[in-house]
């Protein structure tokens, strides 16, 4: 199993304990008490993959961005010294752990909010059957108000310094990618200090990003041995990745294989970079804007596929891409089913 693959059996992991929330009868005590005990299960599942796939990831990656600065110093004619194997150790076993971390303990955090979020529902709708609040089918009524509290914050994750709740599918694929990247970039970063190659430029594959842009083209040092340039760690110098979606990586920048021309050129690009400056022209900025939209817009639509799932079970379209291609469509079975789910969100935020 991949990286990505891993991320996808995530999200069937999610759908499978949507499912379990809309065929539980959660008036009874044993049957919600069994649903969390089945979704911490679930929960373990995925920790087990995460363990299995990811230490693999990190190592594949991470010798890749070796083997790929390698090879660009040996295009340079620059002979290479053996690899070291304890600096080159120590550098993956540092990622891997600090993934493995960040990956363990949103998955612990996810339990407890998914607890919270049950007992927390199911403590509001005892009191207001108390008080007569709700009336009719009682199952029904418990049902749909947890898998709207569930949809809400029950996969929580990680809460950022604003209070943000992130849940744990976007905070998994967040760190994965992440530190996949981190650990290719690492790994040549690694690879060239090892060869006392100082100088390395950034390489971005779109200059469309605001904080890709911010960096690409620039050269910096990796150990601020060389004077004249920008150090790593320093007036907010960053190596990539800049965010989940990043491609960046660094190559070997080797003066004395340079024009008088080129080096002037990447001093001057070097000096009109600013911390707080967006460099992109207009016509960069408005492709960024298209990228995110389009980004967003599958972001929107597996949100609602996953509200529906929540709320709506067995009845909602099966998968993910039969519920884009309906709504695109606005189906007659779309329409059908939006309807549905509006009249049982007005019903359960009457009750």
């Amino acid at each position: 199993m991949t990286e990505e693959k891993l991320l996808l059996y995530l999200n069937e992991i999610i759908q499978t304990i949507y499912e379990r929330i809309a065929n539980s009868d959660l008036s009874k005590e044993k049957q919600a008490k069994k649903l969390i005990e089945e979704i911490h299960y679930l929960l373990d599942q995925f920790g087990l993959a995460v363990d299995q796939v990811i230490p693999e990831a990190i190592i594949r990656e991470y010798f890749g961005g070796v083997d790929g600065a390698t090879k660009a110093l040996k295009d340079l004619k620059i002979k290479t010294r053996p690899i070291s194997r304890l600096v080159h150790k120590e550098a993956v076993q540092n990622i891997m752990d600090d993934t493995l971390l960040d990956m363990h303990a949103a998955i612990r955090t996810a339990k407890v909010s998914a607890r919270k979020s049950i007992t927390g529902t199911l403590q509001e709708v005892k009191a207001d059957l108390a008080k007569g609040i709700i009336t009719g089918d009682t199952r029904k009524a418990i049902q749909k108000r947890v898998a709207h509290s569930f949809q809400r914050d029950g996969l929580t994750s990680f809460v950022t310094i604003d209070d943000r709740k992130l849940p744990l599918d976007f905070y998994s694929m967040t760190v994965t990618r992440t530190k996949m990247r981190d650990a290719t970039v690492t790994g040549s970063v690694e690879r060239y200090k090892e060869n006392e190659q100082d100088l390395v430029q950034i390489i971005e594959n779109s200059d469309t990003c605001p904080v890709c842009a911010r960096y690409s083209g620039l050269v910096v040092s990796l150990t601020g041995k060389t004077p004249g340039y920008p150090v790593v760690g320093e007036n907010d110098i960053q190596l990539p990745p800049y965010h989940p979606n990043c491609r960046g990586s660094v190559r070997p920048y080797v003066i004395e294989f340079k024009t008088e021309s080129e080096i002037q050129e990447v001093k001057r690009r070097n000096t009109a970079y600013a911390p707080d400056k967006d460099p992109r022209t207009p016509q960069q900025r408005k492709a960024y804007e298209r990228e995110q939209e389009a980004r967003r817009k599958a972001n929107a639509e597996k949100k609602q596929f996953s509200r529906w799932q929540a709320v709506m079970g067995e009845d909602n379209f099966k998968t993910l891409g039969a519920f884009r291609r309906a709504k695109r469509t606005n189906s007659v079975r779309f329409q059908e089913l939006q309807a549905e789910y509006k009249r049982i969100m007005r019903e359960v935020l009457k009750k």
